[in-house]
């Protein structure tokens, strides 16, 4: 039996395509028990899609192979188990590939497993199954009712396939869309032996594992106080966490890799994409959180505590949208406005008879007064256009037209002339749903030489029924802003932090501070409506703006509020016509916006 000293796990990848090298350095630096990396996002579910109606064999992340054949060596040395999510689409493929790959290299006692059942592909594709999904966010929409026919699906089955992998003696467990924190959760709760019905603990391993599975963020990457880390964010470090049985953990690195992590790297990712008071893996309750620093390059996170599973969990379903081109105009010198409003006159004219299903003319930036560079002084108007039917969105209707425009159009007009962006390229739409888990073959498959045991993974025995709509609420006790003395107009990430991501067609926002006496001030200004008012022109050009929901929750004991705004992203990030269609630049926008601040928390210094 396996020593119960706290288990180590080291995150080698936040998002396909990211570090090459990091599974190796991990290996060889980590001191970890278990390596873990996320590669799939809704996005590349649906790329995989795509790759795998083109080729049968294709479908899943071939960056993790790559990671993972460099450093075998190593792993199999030092008897490292790794867990990921790389099976995409084609978990099967990718298992085989693996298999072949350690037979190559000499290590034929490797133990590889694959959790299967995630790919509900088949089974949309029946109107019959289908009746009963409806969208995670709003039960008045049903999937038979979606415009578009679902193409394939996935479901997030969860962390038990993975812990029977590993009970089996598995060395290499290969998943599909299990949930991002899922190999987290199935490593510790294998390695402590952990029952389905270990709530508090299993809760804990969850965090942990959404803490570490952006691999840098927790390290230094994407966090608004990174100008005292400046140095240091080269080649930044990927995380280690190390849980504890009661699921307690501390997020740390490997010593010597560059990055660091603090108490406020740390409570930024906490609030990454996170929708509210509950986790729903679907079971963590986080209001109580607690994240302090207790070494250097060591937080420790506690205070989470769990509950029973939904009997359902989420699905993403993806459809082929059809075609989408666009075209970007650079605009720089006097009188941009006048400028854009040349080119979008232009560009009306020439569409104004289109059957686009979506079309969008945006200025990037704003003017600048006696810039230093033409690249200073640059704005651009991108025009972004989808279609469902090719002969729509063809050259004729769309590349052409726009380059005819270069004789006729504003002073100093230059283009993109990367012309391939203008050509009609295939997207997929994206509809979450929730279906039921008794619905779902949950399998693990240990692939051991010629042999293959199959492993039936039950549903949750114990369930609980949760909301549709999440806890939201204004602060319980607003305080008089005028308390806090002289004010200063100057811009709100002067003395607030902030965090912002997806989670699918939704953008979620954190903002925290750093002394506790500035969270009265916070939480009382950080109103629903004073969000909207932040948005500005972002809000107001909303359909239905006035009704749009905001969710707004506090989490007091690490000097947070919350936001969760439904339906911002334009469709999401796989049909967005937003160039930031994953909301991540957003929480940095609104820190720009000048607010009345106190001046005797901007004496303190700003961030």
């Amino acid at each position: 039996m396996l020593s119960k000293r706290p288990i180590r796990v080291g995150n080698v990848s936040g998002a396909t395509g990211d570090c090459p090298y990091a599974m190796r350095r991990m290996a060889q630096d980590g001191n970890v028990d278990v390596i873990t990396g996320d590669w799939l996002s809704e996005m590349n579910i649906a790329w995989s899609s795509i790759a795998k109606d083109q080729d049968s064999s294709l479908g899943y992340e071939p960056g993790f192979l790559a990671q993972l054949t460099e450093s075998i060596d190593i792993i199999v040395e030092k008897g490292i188990k790794v867990v990921t999510d790389a099976g995409a689409l084609n978990t099967e493929a990718l298992a085989i590939k693996i298999q072949e790959m350690c037979l190559r290299r000499g290590h034929e006692d490797v133990v590889i497993a694959m959790v299967v059942g995630d790919d509900i592909s088949t089974l949309i594709k029946d109107p019959a199954q289908r009746e009963d999904l409806l969208h995670i966010d709003h039960s008045e929409w049903a999937l038979n009712e979606w415009n578009l026919e679902p193409h394939c699906g996935v479901a997030y089955i969860g962390a038990w396939g993975i812990v029977e992998a590993l009970k089996a003696g598995a060395d290499i467990v290969v998943c599909g869309r299990v949930t991002d924190a899922s190999p987290v959760i199935g490593a510790a709760s294998w390695w402590y032996n952990w029952a389905k019905h270990d709530w508090n603990s299993l809760a804990g391993a969850l965090i942990a594992g959404h803490l570490i599975e952006c691999g840098p963020y927790v390290t230094g990457a994407n966090f608004s106080g990174f100008k005292p880390l400046l140095p240091q964010l080269v080649d930044i470090a990927f995380p280690v966490t190390e849980i504890s049985r009661d699921g307690m953990c501390v997020i740390t690195k490997p010593e010597g890799h560059a990055g660091a992590v603090t108490q406020h790297n740390t409570i930024a990712q906490f609030l990454y994409e996170i929708q509210g008071e509950q986790y729903l893996n679907s079971d963590a309750n986080l209001e109580n959180v607690q994240i302090n620093q207790i070494a250097p390059n060591r937080v420790q996170v506690q205070g989470i505590t769990g509950s029973p599973p939904p009997s359902t969990t989420k699905a993403m379903i993806a459809a082929k949208g059809r075609y989408q081109a666009e075209a970007t105009f650079y605009i720089n010198g006097l009188d941009v406005e006048a400028k854009v409003e040349i080119m979008r006159n232009q560009l009306l004219h020439i569409f104004r008879d289109n059957n686009f299903s979506k079309f969008a003319i945006d200025l990037y930036g704003s003017s600048a007064t006696d810039p230093q560079s033409q690249q200073a002084g640059t704005v651009f108007l991108r025009v972004f256009a989808q279609s469902k039917q090719l002969e729509d969105i063809c050259a004729d209707k769309f590349k052409i037209p726009i380059y005819a425009l270069n004789m006729q159009s504003y002073p100093g007009y230059h283009m993109n002339l990367d012309f391939r962006t203008m050509d009609p390229k295939p997207f997929m739409e994206i509809f979450p749903v929730t279906i039921s888990m008794t619905s779902l073959r949950h399998e693990t498959h240990i692939m051991r030489k010629a042999i293959t045991e199959i492993i039936h993974i039950d549903p949750p025995a114990f369930t609980a029924e949760y909301p549709v709509i999440r806890n939201s609420y204004e602060t319980s006790n607003p305080v008089d802003m005028a308390i806090f003395g002289p004010t200063k107009m100057v811009p709100l990430g002067s003395i607030v932090h902030a965090r912002s991501g997806d989670k699918a067609d939704n953008s979620n926002i954190g903002f925290f501070v750093r002394n506790e006496d500035e969270y009265p001030w916070l939480r009382s200004f950080s109103t629903i409506s004073q969000l909207k008012a932040l948005f500005a022109n972002d809000w107001t050009k909303l359909e239905n703006s006035a009704t749009r929901r905001v969710e707004r929750c506090e989490f007091p004991n690490i000097l947070a509020v919350h936001f969760r705004v439904m339906d911002f992203l334009d469709g999401g990030i796989a049909s967005s016509s937003r160039i930031d269609g994953l909301g991540k630049g957003i929480g940095e926008y609104l820190r720009s916006r000048v607010v009345p601040i106190p001046v005797q928390f901007l004496d303190r210094g700003c961030i």
